[in-house]
Order: structure tokens, then sequence, then C-alpha cells
């Protein structure tokens, strides 16, 4: 007998959290089957491609890094997605704006029968795409300033507001993050990893060795091979190659006359 239920994943980088949604999908909505789960980047990936599901109930924070970097690494959304939060903050008014379904954890009864029933009804009508390309530009949109970034330490995951972060500088397979603050973090992923995740909150790479906020940015130093000068008066380092997109970049930010 074929079986006639909603083939769907659990995306999540808690193991509570992904035990906690299939308890309530299997008691409330008995038409999903949930035929996997994840809890990171690269396995969500291979999930979605090995089950090709029709539902996905996804957490925003995977991690270091969020959903969306996800969904961008895949070439085509052919599921509903249902987002999973523990923050009532701006992305909620991505969703909001798009139409798009989401859940605040603790998980609410009642809001998740509602979401997988509309869901149900959208599955196989290619609207998530539309809804997806809206809602994903909004996010990127509303607020950057506040947007936070987990970074991995030997300890755990600090929470940091990406606005705070002055310059990244490389240390071997780790990185260096230097705040406004005054503080340093070092933090287990190198500064390519870092360079990807902030290309879109006006961060440089200005060299092999650093990454820098463009905010921070006090003078441009010609002298001695060329380097910045930055709020703190820490001097970084800029290659001949990335010149040239440096002062790009600042004109296009009005800093540079």
């Amino acid at each position: 007998m074929i079986d006639k239920r909603i083939v769907s994943l659990i995306i999540d980088d808690e193991a509570n959290s992904q035990e906690n949604i299939s308890i309530l999908l299997n008691k409330y909505c008995p038409q999903v089957l949930v035929a996997g789960t994840a809890g990171n980047l690269d396995a969500a990936e291979k999930l979605i491609l090995k089950h090709n599901p029709q539902l996905v109930f996804l957490d925003i924070q995977l991690g270091a890094t969020t959903a969306f970097t996800l969904l961008e690494k895949l070439k085509t959304i052919t599921f509903e997605i249902i987002f999973i939060t523990a923050h009532n903050n701006h992305a909620v008014r991505a969703f909001d704006f798009a139409a798009v379904d989401y859940l605040l954890k603790p998980i609410d009864i009642d809001k998740l029968i509602k979401a997988v029933d509309n869901a149900t009804g959208k599955i196989g009508k290619k609207t998530m795409q539309v809804s997806m390309a809206e809602m994903m530009q909004q996010f990127k949109s509303f607020n950057k300033s506040q947007q936070k970034i987990g970074l991995a330490t030997s300890i755990g995951y600090e929470m940091v507001y990406i606005k705070d972060i002055m310059f990244c500088m490389a240390n071997g397979s780790y990185t260096d993050f230097f705040f406004e603050s005054g503080e340093k973090l070092t933090v287990s992923k190198n500064l390519k990893y870092y360079e990807n995740l902030l290309v879109d909150y006006n961060f440089l790479r200005s060299h092999n060795s650093a990454l820098v906020n463009l905010s921070f940015i006090k003078r441009i130093e010609r002298t001695d091979g060329g380097s910045l000068l930055m709020e703190n008066g820490s001097l970084i380092p800029v290659s001949k190659t990335k010149r040239k997109e440096l002062e790009d970049r600042i004109k296009d930010n009005k800093r540079l006359i």
C-alpha cells in the first residue's frame, strides 16, 4: 500500500527540539511523515537531496550559520517550508511580509496544526519560490545592524552583534575577532568561512590575513604597501589586488570623497 503521508524533514541544530517537533507531528499531524532529521547545514543539504521532501521544518539558526545560507545553496526550492525560531525578531517581519509560515519556540500546538494545514494546501502549487525570493530580500534588508552571528568557541557559541565586529584576522585554521569594545575572541573556523558569511554586511577581505568592517575604517594609508587605519588605531594590511575593490566599496558607501 502506498504511503500518502506528506514527506517531511526536520532541520534543527538542537536534538531535543528535533525530537519534540517529531513527537508533536506524530500526535497532532498524522498526515505528516518525518523521513529524517539534520542538525547542520551539510547534513541538511544531503538529506534534502536524498529524500526530495514536500515539507521542511527549518530552524533559522543552524549553529554558526542560518537557514538562509542553506536555502541559497539549493538550486531550486521544490518543497514548502515552516520556519522555526526561538526569537520574535526582525526575521519574523520578513516572514509576515512574504506570507511564509513560521513557529516560535516553544511550539504552540494549534499554530503547528494551522501551519501544517496551510503548507498542505500549497504543496505542488510552486508558490514557495516566489514567497522565498520576497522573504529573503526582506530578511536581508530589515535592520542588518541588529543581526547576530553565532561564533563557535572552545566552550560553545558566542552570540554577538555583527555591527560590533571591527575586523577579523586569520590565525591558522582559526579566526581572531576584534570588537569595538576592545574584546578579542578566537573562533574555531577559518577566515574564508566568515568572509562568505559576512559579505552582505559591509565586510571586505582586504588581505589574505584580514577581513574588515568598512564602517570602522578611519583612513587608508598609501605608504609602505598600503594599510587601513581602524577606529581603534589598529593597522590592517591591504593587498595590491584588493586596493581598487576596497576604494570602490568605500566610495559606494560615500565614505571617501
